[in-house]
This record gives structure tokens, C-alpha cells and sequence, in this order.
């Protein structure tokens, strides 16, 4: 009884592990469909994959397929590594075709170690990719390239398919070399015009700055006028006084000096009337001219005049260093 329940376990854990196999090799089969398709659009992101999957399923189908990756990205070290392992790591028989494979792409870089290498050193922009030798990558690697002897193709492709390239030629040898292709910076002239409106000037009769001055000035001289009035009053304060004083000094002496006295202010009050009296009146005059002349300005027809302006124009250009700016106006 016992040996039947123990059979009967193991064959349902045989039968569990063939399907658990099973579902594992289709898991398997698909990840390395993808990562093959991969290769055609992104080298990097294929060798990724292939990496990823070696973690969880090593072996001979797929170090093949990353020492493939590596012989097309011109990476010799790491792609003989990987070819080897597949001849020497998992004991095939020389007739396996994985083997056989192995074996003519290993003698293909067999010397490849003696290949001038390049540093390729490129600018790849958003949204495009980077060529080199019909392998198309999102972008280059930081590593020497070991290319065979012959011509050699670098290029970049933009987004919107517009490419650049750059020819290499190299030859077993010789001394590393760098080659470095990039777009040329994209500067494009944008012109802002900031344009100013023909102007209209209304040009009265008399100038504002006339009449102004005219009244302004006149209340100054008449304010002066004014001043001069009170040195009047005091000179004729004076006059009084000293008629006064002659009126009733009994002294015939003191009569005499009042007298002069009386007479000498009575010439100052004179001399300040006559400087008060111009003053007002050329004040007053300068402030009836001023406003009359603001009448004739206010009601006169105004001339009006067009200033054109051909625009003041500011220049705004994008540089590979930044943005320029200038400015444009014709007089």
C-alpha cells in the first residue's frame, strides 16, 4: 500500500514538473523572440534583455545570441567570452547546430583583438538613434569600438528622419582614435517687430511755454510791485513825521533840519511810487498778455501734425549659447 502512495506521489511530481518545464520553455521562447526583435530597432535595449534572461535561463542558446549582439556592436572581447562559453561550457557535441555556430562566428573575430578601436563620441537627439555599421542604437557607448580593417559608417537620424554620417577608415595596428558626430546646434533667426503707431501732434497758435511764462512772470513783478508799496508807506510815514516836527518846532535851526528832512522823504516816497507803479504795471501787462494769449490758443484752430515712426524693432535670435537680442530704429 505504501509503495503504491508513494508511486502515485512521485508521478504526479514528475507530471507537475514537466508542466512547470513546459510552461518555463514557452516563457523562454517568447522572451528571446523579443529580445531578437529588439536587435532591428535597439541594439542596447536587445542586449539588455538578453542579459536579463541569461540570469534565469544560462545556456548555449542564449550566449549565443548575446555573443552575436556583442560581434555586431563591434564589442570583440566580450562577444569571443560569450562564444566560448557556448563551446567549451555546456558539453555539445560538435554537430550541434548552436556549437556549429559558435564556432564560425568565433573564427570570425578570431584576430580581432589587433582591430584599430575607436572611441565614437555622438550626440544623439530626442527622439532619434545612432548607426553605426547598419546596427541602429538609442545611443553610443562610453567603450572603444574594435572595427576590421575597411570603411566604416557612423550616423545619427533625428526624429523626423533626417540624418547625418561620418566615414571611418581603419586598419589593424594602428593607435586608438576618436571620432565624434553630432547635429550642427540648430540656430534659427526669430524677428519680433515691436512697431510703434504713426503719432498726430495737435500744435496750438502760441506755445503753452509762452503764455505760461507770460503770466507767471507778470505775477512775480507785480508781487515785487507790491513789496515796494509798503517801503512806500513807510517813506511816506516818514514825510509825515518830519512835516510834523516843522510845524511845530519853535527852534528856527531845528525848522531848517525838519524841513530837509520832510523834503528828502518826501522825494523817496516819489521814487518808490514811481518803481511800485512800473512794476505793477509791467506785471499786470505781462499777466493780461499771458492769458489773452491762452484765449487765442484755446480757441484758435490747432494745426495738427504727424510724426511718422518706422518702428523700433527688437531683434530676438536663439544661439547655441543663449539668446541675442538687438534693437533697430530708423530716424
Amino acid at each position: 500500500m505504501h509503495v503504491k502512495w508513494l508511486t502515485m506521489g512521485f508521478a504526479s511530481l514528475m507530471a507537475f514538473s514537466a508542466v512547470a518545464q513546459a510552461q518555463d520553455m514557452e516563457e523562454f521562447k517568447t522572451r528571446m523572440g523579443t529580445a531578437a526583435a529588439a536587435t532591428k530597432v535597439d541594439m542596447n535595449e536587445a542586449l539588455r534583455q538578453y542579459l536579463e534572461i541569461r540570469i534565469q535561463y544560462a545556456g548555449p542558446e542564449v550566449d549565443y545570441s548575446l555573443g552575436r549582439a556583442y560581434q555586431r556592436m563591434n564589442q570583440c572581447s566580450e562577444a569571443q567570452y560569450y562564444f566560448t562559453q557556448v563551446m567549451v561550457a555546456y558539453d555539445l557535441p560538435e554537430t550541434n547546430p548552436i556549437y556549429k555556430r559558435a564556432v564560425n562566428a568565433y573564427d570570425e573575430i578570431a584576430d580581432c583583438e589587433s582591430w584599430q578601436k575607436v572611441m565614437v563620441e555622438c550626440s544623439v537627439p530626442v527622439g532619434g538613434h545612432a548607426v553605426i555599421d547598419g546596427e541602429q542604437l538609442s545611443e553610443c557607448w562610453d567603450r572603444a569600438y574594435s572595427f576590421k580593417d575597411g570603411e566604416h559608417v557612423i550616423e545619427l537620424v533625428d526624429r523626423d528622419g533626417k540624418k547625418i554620417e561620418k566615414k571611418v577608415t581603419t586598419k589593424s595596428g594602428e593607435e586608438q582614435k576618436t571620432v565624434a558626430i553630432a547635429f550642427p546646434a540648430k540656430v534659427k533667426e526669430v524677428e519680433k517687430v515691436v512697431e510703434i503707431e504713426n503719432v498726430v501732434f495737435e500744435k496750438e497758435k502760441f506755445h503753452p511755454a509762452l503764455y505760461w511764462g507770460l503770466i507767471a512772470g507778470g505775477a512775480a513783478i507785480v508781487a515785487v510791485g507790491g513789496f515796494m508799496n509798503g517801503y512806500a508807506g513807510e517813506a511816506k510815514v516818514s514825510e509825515q513825521k518830519f512835516a510834523d516836527l516843522h510845524a511845530i518846532s519853535t527852534s528856527e535851526k531845528n525848522r531848517e533840519y525838519f524841513a530837509k528832512r520832510r523834503d528828502e522823504a518826501h522825494d523817496d516816497v516819489k521814487a518808490r511810487n514811481i518803481a511800485m507803479y512800473s512794476l505793477i504795471g509791467v506785471g499786470s501787462a505781462a499777466v493780461v498778455t499771458g492769458v489773452a494769449l491762452a484765449i487765442v490758443s484755446a480757441v484758435s484752430d490747432k494745426e495738427h501734425i504727424e510724426k511718422k515712426d518706422d518702428g523700433v524693432k527688437a531683434y530676438f535670435s536663439p544661439t547655441a549659447d543663449g539668446l541675442a537680442l538687438g534693437l533697430g530704429m530708423n530716424f
